[in-house]
């Protein structure tokens, strides 16, 4: 229900896609490559065990992209995000483990003046927890790693386009469950370059 808003909002980006908003739109067709630096979030679930303070996590997330936009409004991108080691403390023990996610989205891209455009995502994404370091008993962490593969929505892009080949963009985006308790977002600042 929190998600509402946002999921509304990357529907409608996607409807109006796949709309002719401006005819003469300077989005190019064709491949493309990106970066983007920024930060993850990893969210521990409820797990029965009471927690003693917050999430302890890397500083800086990177993030690099392939894509192709078939269309000024379509396209498709494959990600790769290395999330990082974090740690949850509890009164019984800690967790420290890492996060990878892998995705392939759905791009809808609604131009919003002849520089800006909006960008909506569809993911289907593939995660990996990792377990690196346990104190305590191990077996009552088993949620907290693993694997997991799912499509979450909504992704949402504001991207300035700098000149014919580059532009930068701001970006934020859910990426799902990482292990059956480990739920992972993602936010950054980023550079494209279209060939």
């Amino acid at each position: 229900m929190k998600h509402l808003p946002i999921a509304l909002l990357c529907a409608a980006t996607v409807a109006v896609a796949s709309t002719s908003v401006r005819a003469e739109s300077p989005s190019a067709t064709g491949p493309f490559v990106g970066l983007s630096l920024g930060g993850a979030g990893l969210m521990p679930r409820s797990m029965g065990l009471a927690e003693t303070g917050e999430t302890e996590h890397d500083n800086g997330v990177g993030k690099l992209t392939a894509g192709y936009w078939f269309s000024p409004h379509w396209g498709v991108a494959a990600s790769y995000i290395d999330m990082g080691e974090f740690t949850q403390t509890y009164t019984s023990g800690s967790f420290s483990g890492d996060v990878r996610s892998l995705g392939l989205g759905l791009l809808g891209r609604v131009a919003i003046t002849d520089r800006w455009s909006l960008i909506g995502k569809l993911t289907l994404t593939h995660n990996r927890s990792k377990q690196t370091a346990v104190t305590g008993d191990p077996a009552q962490f088993p949620n907290l790693s693993g694997n997991s593969t799912q499509v979450v929505a909504p992704g949402l892009e504001i991207n300035y386009q700098v000149n014919e080949a580059a532009s930068i963009f701001v970006e934020a985006e859910s990426r799902g469950k990482a292990a059956s308790k480990l739920d992972t977002a993602y936010a950054g600042i980023g550079l494209r370059w279209q060939f």
